[in-house]
């Protein structure tokens, strides 16, 4: 293993999470300065709504629109709440990010000393796989602006958000999960004592 490379890369991880935090916060911060502006909402047709692949009887109230080509409304007259938890994956995903980069650090050193079983490292793999969840999770928070604007503007009942949680860092989390609990049986199989 070229342990300059590996230098390299926990510099790189650890630069790399610390401007991933520092952006999902300026982008919280951003979206909180544009409330009374627009904001746009990914949606789906509510029951009954679609007729032949058009949609039928839909009035939109002022200050909504059809934006694009793709079913997404742009309403106006933002919150400021509406405007940060619309970006609020942003935020939770960069901060998750920039703590990652601070377990990856010391995880990666131990394997460049040859110690991949070192003291700690479990527990900073089964953290990592907490960050994963998080920031996953996070997913869902655009949803919760997007049903709180169409709330706002009466539209409930004629659109639906649209969902846009994923199962994929679920199961890189569980793989994580495994990977500690291995790390952790290997740690106390090693005949290193204190390792």
């Amino acid at each position: 293993m070229n342990r300059t490379f590996v230098r390299v890369m926990i510099y790189v991880v650890r630069f790399a999470g610390a401007v991933a935090a520092v952006w999902g916060v300026a982008y919280a911060i951003n979206g909180a300065t544009q409330a009374e502006g627009s904001i746009t909402v990914q949606v789906s047709p509510g029951p009954g709504v679609v007729d032949s692949l058009r949609l039928t009887g839909v009035e939109l109230p002022p200050g909504v629109g059809f934006r694009g080509a793709d079913l997404s409304l742009q309403v106006w007259k933002s919150t400021v709440i509406e405007q940060v938890v619309a970006r609020a994956d942003v935020l939770v995903s960069g901060l998750c990010a920039g703590v990652a980069a601070l377990l990856l650090g010391p995880l990666l050193a131990s394997v460049l000393d040859g110690e991949p079983f070192r003291r700690g490292n479990p527990a900073r793999v089964a953290w990592l796989a907490v960050l994963v969840v998080v920031s996953g999770s996070a997913g869902a928070l655009p949803g919760l602006a997007s049903a709180a604007v169409l709330g706002r503007v009466g539209l409930t009942g004629t659109f639906v958000v649209t969902p846009a949680l994923s199962w994929l860092p679920f199961v890189g989390a569980a793989f994580l999960s495994a990977l500690a609990v291995a790390i952790g049986a290997g740690r106390h199989a090693s005949p290193v004592p204190g390792r």
